[in-house]
């Protein structure tokens, strides 16, 4: 098959495969996408997309449910690009930001035991329980953001039907860590290896579909990486044992889990089954979607999907809020690390991506390059060869081609500037020719799961927490 993980031949991607491989309920051969890496602390590796049947592997993706990706277009132009314009909008973005804490309070916020002050785009407890229950639907009417916005976001940015918020009780889904730092930091998260980067489309190689979305050459878009947020960040560890974790996380984690899992009468009823899903050292537990536990399994992973969607649409509101002039719009949103009920093939399946986007026919693909290369927007075609599957970002392959000389710098130099926010002054970041990137975008559109629609040139980015 296409995209087969047979070939993988890095040891540590080869050893986790091996151990998924053991997963009893797995529906069919695994997919490994172009650009598949390895990366400590996580069970599978970024790029991968895996099906069961019947069971919920959490496992199989990464711990912070539906840290996604957002493509945004403004009214702006290249020419309105400058230094001066970055530092002034990233200002903006951080006005509505709390100073960094020290160690020591962050950790208890970490905890869910220090309550941080409230900025403006933070949420009541009341909120953050729409938020979950209804995700970006809710987000449009906290920050005023048309409802024409949820369009361009897959499932309209929520997978929970109103029968099913009848069933879903947020006091037993939702630890007291979630509870307080999930309402906080709203659609800001540019730590890590997540961004948000300034492009303008450099060329369009599918005028109609350009038009159809509104894009054209010289436009200034928006590619964002992140937006798992706080809350997302916490489900996915209280419902589950992952590496991703210090020591010191690991053992108050262990005490808090089980005071979250075990403390009601349900939960020592069904100690075996919680036990087994979030304590036990088996690397990849498969819970039964159907059983009690792996009913309440399901909600957690649906109200952290919703949290992604309108913590997104919250950045989309400091996006405008922080622009001196035009407006932003998404052109798209999807999640890449999620858990979904999917027909493949005929059959409903448990579909877990790790760091893969969904494929929907005719609607937006977002592969980011580097923060020195071109990045690509592309349309969604067949993609039955890779699960309904793509690989988001194209950085490590780019990273390849640049380390062994197959990509070289530009001449005459080109740069993004980058603002970071403990710098002053902006970073120049040289940009080198996009070889890596083309090799993938190549991969996915000779298997017809893609076409590519705009090429897009980094002008400036935004760093740090």
């Amino acid at each position: 098959m296409n995209f087969s993980c047979d070939n993988i031949e890095h040891p540590e991607i080869r050893g986790k495969l091996a151990r998924i491989s053991r997963v009893g309920s797995m529906a069919r051969s695994p997919v490994c996408l172009p650009n598949i890496h390895p990366k400590a602390g996580l069970e599978s590796p970024p790029q991968f997309v895996a099906a069961t049947r019947d069971t919920i592997v959490p496992q199989l993706t990464a711990p912070a449910m539906n840290c996604g990706m957002s493509v945004f277009r403004t009214t702006l132009k290249k020419e309105d690009f400058s230094p001066e314009f970055l530092k002034d909008f990233a200002a903006r973005l951080r006005s509505g930001v709390l100073p960094r804490e020290s160690r020591f309070k962050g950790f208890l916020a970490w905890l869910g035991t220090y309550e941080k002050p409230s900025t403006k785009y933070d949420l009541s407890r009341e909120e953050l329980r729409e938020f979950f229950l209804e995700g970006a639907p809710a987000a449009a009417r906290k920050y005023g953001i048309a409802p024409a916005e949820l369009e361009h976001m897959e499932y309209g940015g929520n997978i929970i039907s109103e029968s099913e918020k009848k069933d879903i009780d947020l006091s037993d889904l939702v630890p007291r860590s979630s509870w307080t730092n999930g309402r906080h930091e709203m659609g800001y998260n540019f730590g890590g290896n997540h961004f948000l980067e300034l492009h303008t489309v450099e060329k369009i190689d599918n005028q109609e579909m350009a038009s159809a979305w509104n894009i054209s050459e010289g436009d200034i878009l928006m590619f964002y990486h992140g937006g798992g947020g706080h809350a997302t960040y916490h489900l996915g560890r209280y419902f589950g044992r992952r590496k991703k974790n210090t020591p010191a996380e690991k053992l108050a984690l262990f005490f808090l889990k089980l005071m979250f899992h075990f403390g009601t009468p349900e939960g020592i009823k069904n100690f075996g089954a919680r036990w087994h899903a979030y304590f036990s050292s088996t690397s990849f537990p498969e819970t039964p979607i159907n059983s009690p536990e792996g009913k309440r399994l399901w909600h957690s992973i649906k109200i952290g999907l919703n949290y992604g969607y309108a913590f997104r649409l919250a950045l989309l509101a400091r996006i405008d809020d922080a622009l001196p002039k035009g407006q932003a719009h998404f052109v798209w949103d999807a999640a890449h690390n999620s858990i979904m009920k999917e027909m493949i093939d005929g059959q409903e399946l448990i579909v877990h991506r790790q760091d893969a986007m969904r494929v929907f026919t005719g609607k937006p693909v977002m592969i980011a390059g580097d923060v020195g290369t071109l990045s690509c927007l592309a349309v969604g075609k067949d993609a039955t060869a890779s699960m309904w599957s793509a690989t988001p970002s194209a950085a490590k392959e780019i990273g390849k081609y640049i380390k062994d000389g197959r990509s070289q710098k530009i001449t005459p130099p080109q740069y993004t500037l980058v603002s970071k926010r403990k710098e002053k002054e902006l970073l120049e970041k040289a940009h080198y020719t996009s070889e890596g990137l083309y090799a993938v975008v190549e991969e996915l559109t000779k298997s017809d799961i893609i076409e590519p629609v705009a090429w897009l040139r980094p002008l400036g980015g935004i760093k740090g927490h």
